[in-house]
């Protein structure tokens, strides 16, 4: 987990320095992609759509088990949990905050940055602005960072969970090949921006490494009985609090009703 830690980290850390001093980077990498005559043609192609629609559902098919189960755990807190309550913590809490709150809950609502496909420069009603310009004129659902890519890059997360050796090396290293693949056919579909593919990555990963390490390499990490304890208590204290909400709602609409009686 360190080394794809590190290696992300320089990346974005590269990416931020050049891509500042040399903002016209991200239209020149796009440029590659883009045909005067005929736009981004990558995203014609049946092969790469059929890639892309395979790399956004794997993730999700991978971390439904955890919410799954988190969930049945918040309605019945005494039963068993069907697989390790850290993995499942971990799994579901990198997913909803990551990809979900952090990507398309801010950074991507409130950016403002045009994608490709939309800038002037490829045929576009925008103004090109750099990664660092929150200024844009994109009015919702922009171009920084990129969802896809956090949610492929999000695959570290289970792969992180291998047991150690050469084995999660290989799932840590094919985790990344396949958030690099399918950010980069983003960047050839004109869908995203170089930087915006390499920064969604790198806000992933920092996440996942956080996670991990509170869950497990920290000292006096907890264990997975201790989490399956805290989600078991959870549920119990939602569950006494939504019958404590419905009796007093019930005694307010008893009172009212009977201060209505003539």
């Amino acid at each position: 987990m360190k080394f794809v830690l590190f290696f992300l980290l320089v990346a974005g850390a590269a990416v931020a320095i050049l891509f500042s001093v040399f903002p016209r980077w991200d239209i020149e990498v796009a440029s590659l992609f883009w045909y005067p005559h005929g736009g981004f043609l990558l995203a014609l192609d049946p092969w790469a759509k059929t890639f892309r629609a395979f790399g956004h559902f794997i993730p999700w098919i991978t971390v439904a088990p955890a919410f799954v189960v988190i969930i049945l755990k918040f309605l019945l807190p005494h039963a068993r949990m069907f697989m390790p309550a850290r993995a499942a913590v971990l799994l579901a809490l990198t997913m909803a905050v990551g990809p979900g709150l952090l990507v398309n809950g801010l950074f991507k609502a409130e950016w403002g940055r045009p994608r490709p496909v939309h800038v002037e420069e490829f045929g576009g009603p925008h103004q090109y602005v750099p990664w660092y310009d929150t200024n844009g004129t994109c009015p919702s659902n922009c171009s920084f960072v990129s969802g896809e890519g956090a949610l492929s890059f999000w695959m570290v997360a289970p792969a992180s969970l291998a047991p150690p050796g050469p084995l999660r090396v290989l799932a840590l290293s094919s985790a990344v090949a396949f958030g690099v693949v399918v950010g980069g056919l983003r960047i050839g579909f004109g869908g995203h921006f170089f930087s915006d593919v390499v920064f969604s990555g790198v806000l992933v990963v920092v996440l996942i490494a956080l996670t991990r390490y509170w869950l497990y390499d920290r000292r006096n990490a907890p264990s997975d009985a201790k989490v399956e304890r805290a989600i078991g208590r959870a549920g119990l204290a939602t569950r006494k609090g939504i019958i404590r909400l419905w009796h007093a709602m019930r005694t307010m609409t008893g009172k009212a009703g009977h201060n209505r009686e003539p």
